[in-house]
């Protein structure tokens, strides 16, 4: 009998998977589009508990939870207006393309390397079909 046993890792998805995927913003990000054309983005922070702890001692406001910006340029802009959860990665990629005049391959490699930070970050999600 093992007394720990470590977690499986789910295999990772191919590549028609992961263009299935359909992004979806997170609902308690804010964000809000500037004058300039930039969106501002305004999301949580994941922090574990010991160091929220050790943070909340020395804030002098007591913030529920620090929050962290991030703005995003004309192409990130575009493709952040574009993602309402009904379109796959696939269809993003093809209407991105379109939009900007950039090749099938060139916006296939800026969508998702895009789509990853924001998941990286905690932003966005992908569900899957």
């Amino acid at each position: 009998m093992k007394l720990f046993q470590s977690k499986k890792n789910a295999p990772p998805m191919d590549r028609t998977e992961s263009l299935a995927c359909t992004p979806c913003h997170l609902p308690d990000i804010d964000w809000k589009r500037m004058d300039n054309g930039v969106i501002r983005i305004e999301y949580p922070l994941n922090i574990k508990p010991f160091f929220l702890q050790i943070a909340r001692r020395f804030q002098r406001e007591q913030e529920l939870q620090p929050t962290k910006k991030l703005e995003l340029d004309e192409l990130g802009a575009t493709l952040w207006c574009m993602i309402d959860g009904k379109k796959n990665v696939k269809t993003l990629i093809e209407e991105f393309a379109e939009t900007k005049r950039f090749s099938i391959q060139e916006a296939e490699q800026s969508v998702t390397a895009f789509l990853r930070e924001l998941g990286r970050r905690g932003v966005i999600v992908l569900r899957k079909p």
